[in-house]
């Protein structure tokens, strides 16, 4: 059991950082956009756009790759191979992150004005394309270390180039706002890059650090003989399905831009309806899902060396520990966070948003959580064993059945928003069932069906709890905005307990994951 929990202390220190990057990057908005106006935040978010697909198409799959072949390595005693990937790895993305840098500047006049179709976007465009550079460099680094499951600095890489990169943007696009918009908007993407110096900096250090630890150590470098090249190509074979599904749901994502208000359209809503309904499915719903995600994505960062370890170490019984301590961790967090954005659908968005009708396409959208979790860790298994083209791959179709799904459900009109909501849902289940059937088929895996059963009813317990407490609440003449917090309270605390009552959690199991047993 404490093998099982080592890779969820990783797990916990990544949720941690996250939620506070995430936080960060939502409340620097509000002075900017105070600051630049919807037209400077116009120019900003043309640019932004471009960097952040441009560096997960070239380096998604880089910490992956990264993660796994070092794990492989060390838990088969080849330290010295370890340090040949990471040096390739660092030369690979050395030169590729300074082409595409210098490709994005070359091109920043043609994507403002043939593209964007916006002269002023150029600068923007140019102040960015430094930060690919350093963001491919920092790729390589944080694969090396989550191959030696030390995930402490890829956390503190993060909030430090989070940090630095709000700061930058606040003071530049302040400092540059009397010359021009355009100008105030170049110098908030330019914090992209100053974020990107100072997380690589930290990630330099650390590297340090752990190398003056190995050599104190006295630890001798092992040697398989394999050729740098050999090493890079088996890199790249990792990473280009991890890479190219990266850009697949931000592809998909469009369409629906394009797809959900064409096919509300179609069925007799006026323009402005069909825009206001899309934007509380995406800018309303869809950002209330992200949320768990923070914690799920976290876990699945984790999990990838962890599998590829005891996958190594032909220890198929600590591998398939491992695929079902992760799968239950996650569900232990999505299934709560489903349930309670499901049933207080309506009033946490008139809470957050003020707001209540983005609760129509949230109810359904609710149990993306679940699948959406289903999905990222079954896809981290996949990668874990070497296996990330079967992940892309059903990713792939997840996608095309998402487009098909939002397309048909959304001109139903007695579903209309619903009908994306639900193409949504469906899609990711397909999805996440290829994954866990091809996992089992490949690991041999018997997944927890039991346990799994036990937080389901857990969480239907809590669900009524909190939908009780918050009716009971409501017609005590207590507000409906603090009924709605003290119930989600209620249920928080309510689900706390019944997983110690089954078991699922206790007070050693908590030791364990502090100290990294």
């Amino acid at each position: 059991m404490a093998k099982g929990q080592n890779f969820l202390k990783g797990a916990l220190i990544l949720s941690i950082a996250g939620a506070i990057s995430k936080v960060m990057g939502a409340i620097y908005r509000i002075p900017l956009a105070r600051l630049i106006g919807g037209e400077g935040m116009g120019l900003y978010q043309m640019a932004y756009p471009i960097y952040t697909t441009i560096l997960a198409l070239a380096t998604a799959g880089v910490p992956v790759a990264i993660s796994v072949l070092v794990s492989r390595n060390e838990t088969q005693g080849y330290t010295g191979d370890s340090k040949k990937i990471f040096r390739v790895s660092l030369l690979i993305l050395l030169i590729f992150g300074f082409l595409l840098t210098l490709i994005v500047m070359q091109s920043a006049h043609f994507i403002a004005n043939q593209v964007l179709h916006e002269p002023r976007a150029y600068y923007p465009i140019l102040a960015v394309a430094p930060a690919i550079f350093f963001s491919s460099l920092m790729s390589v680094f944080r694969g090396y270390f989550q191959g030696h499951q030390s995930m402490i600095p890829t956390a503190v890489s993060q909030v430090v180039e989070q940090l630095f990169r709000v700061t930058a943007v606040l003071c530049l696009a302040f400092l540059l706002f009397p010359r021009g918009l355009e100008y105030a908007a170049a110098g908030a993407t330019f914090g992209a890059m100053v974020g990107g110096v100072f997380g690589l900096i930290v990630l330099i250090i650390y590297y340090y650090r752990f190398q003056r630890a190995q050599k104190r150590s006295g630890e001798k470098l092992v040697y398989t003989g394999a050729r740098s090249s050999d090493l890079a190509a088996e890199m790249i074979r990792l990473a280009i399905p991890v890479s190219f599904g990266a850009v697949v749901l931000p592809l998909v994502q469009m369409l629906d831009a394009i797809i959900v208000p064409g096919r509300l359209l179609s069925i007799g809503y006026s323009t402005s309806q069909s825009t206001a309904l899309y934007g509380e499915l995406s800018g309303m719903a869809a950002v209330l899902i992200g949320l768990p995600t923070i914690f799920t994505i976290s876990i699945a960062t984790s999990l990838v060396p962890a599998v590829a370890e005891a996958l190594a170490s032909n220890h198929s019984g600590l591998l398939k520990e491992r695929l079902n301590y992760g799968l239950r961790a996650g569900m232990i967090i999505s299934f709560p966070c489903a349930a309670g954005l499901y049933i207080l659908a309506y009033q946490i968005c008139d809470l957050l948003y003020a707001t209540p009708s983005a609760g129509l396409p949230l109810e359904p959208l609710a149990f993306s959580c679940i699948v959406l979790a289903a999905f990222q860790l079954s896809s981290a298994g996949l990668q874990g064993i070497g296996k990330p083209e079967i992940a892309m791959r059903n990713l792939i179709i997840t996608g095309i059945f998402k487009v098909i799904f939002n397309y048909t459900l959304t001109a139903v009109p007695a579903l209309n928003i619903q009908g994306a909501a639900i193409g949504t849902v469906l899609a990711f289940m397909i999805g996440s069932l290829l994954n866990i059937i091809y996992l089992r088929k490949l690991t041999g895996v018997k997944y927890e069906y039991g346990r799994l059963f036990k937080i389901a009813l857990a969480t239907v317990l809590m669900a009524i709890g909190a939908y009780l407490s918050y009716h009971l609440l409501v017609g005590a003449d207590i507000r409906s905005h603090l009924a709605t917090l003290i119930a989600m309270c209620t249920g928080v605390a309510v689900y706390g307990v019944l997983l110690f009552i089954i078991k699922e959690l206790d007070v050693n199991m908590i030791k364990k994951i502090f100290r990294g047993a």
